[in-house]
C-alpha cells in the first residue's frame, strides 16, 4: 500500500508520517530522501533538486521550455529544460518500486496526483493535513527557532509555491478534498491525535488487503 501525505507547512506532515510508517514497519520517503537519492543515482547537485522540490518553473524557465519545444534547436541541454518533470518522474517510480515490495509512506510531491491518481493493482491512501495560517506559523517558529516574521514569510512563500506547482504539473487543487480519503486539522486535533487517526486508518486498510 501507498500511504501518500499531501500537507501544508506546519502542519505536521513529517510527524505523522513518521508515525505511520513506524506503525506500518514502512519506509519513509520525503523530500530529504529524494534529495539523496537523485544526487546518488543520477548526478543531479542536491541544491539543483532542492530548488525544484514541489515548486512550479519560474517564468524565465517556462518561457525557454516553450520556445524549445517549439523550435527543437535551442542549444539547451534537455536535462536542464526537463529536470523538473524527470524529477516528478523518478520520485513516482522509486515510490512505485517501493510499493511493489511493500508498504511505503510518501509525503509531499503533489499527493496522490503525483501517482496518477490511483495506480492499478496498488492500494492508496491518500491525506491531507491542513491548520489554520497562524498556527502554522507559530508552529513552524518553535520548531526552527526562527522569528514569527521569517516563519510567515516561510509559509506564505511555501503554500503559494505548492499551490501552484500542483496546477502546473498535475492540474490539480492540493485542497479538494475530493481526491482525499482522510483530511485532516491538526491544528484542532492536535499533531499526535490526527497521526494516531492516520495510523489507525493505515494499519486498518493493510490488515483487511488481500493476500
Amino acid at each position: 500500500m501507498i500511504v501518500s501525505i499531501a500537507r501544508e507547512l506546519g502542519a505536521g506532515g513529517f510527524s505523522v508520517g513518521e508515525a505511520i510508517a513506524a506503525a506500518l514497519g514502512a519506509p519513509l520517503l520525503d523530500e530529504r530522501t529524494f534529495i539523496d537519492l537523485l544526487s546518488r543515482r543520477h548526478g543531479i547537485a542536491p541544491e539543483v533538486v532542492a530548488e525544484r522540490v514541489e515548486r512550479p518553473p519560474s517564468a524565465g524557465e517556462q518561457l525557454m521550455s516553450d520556445l524549445a519545444a517549439a523550435t527543437a534547436m535551442l542549444p539547451i541541454p534537455a536535462a536542464q529544460l526537463h529536470s523538473a518533470e524527470f524529477i516528478i518522474d523518478t520520485v513516482r517510480e522509486t515510490v512505485l518500486e517501493h510499493a511493489r515490495r511493500g508498504d511505503v509512506v510518501v509525503i509531499g510531491y503533489g499527493g496522490v496526483s503525483l501517482l496518477g491518481w490511483r495506480p492499478e493493482g496498488i492500494p492508496v491512501l491518500a491525506i491531507l493535513l491542513r491548520a489554520g495560517r497562524a498556527w502554522r506559523i507559530e508552529q513552524l517558529a518553535r520548531r526552527y527557532a526562527i522569528a514569527g516574521d521569517e516563519a510567515r514569510r516561510r509559509i506564505d512563500r511555501t503554500d503559494d509555491a505548492r499551490a501552484r506547482y500542483q496546477r502546473h504539473y498535475f492540474d490539480s487543487d492540493l485542497h479538494d478534498s475530493r481526491q482525499y480519503d482522510l483530511v485532516l486539522n491538526t491544528e484542532s486535533l492536535g499533531v499526535e491525535l490526527a497521526a494516531a487517526i492516520a495510523t489507525s486508518v493505515a494499519t486498518g486498510l493493510v490488515a483487511k488487503a488481500p493476500g
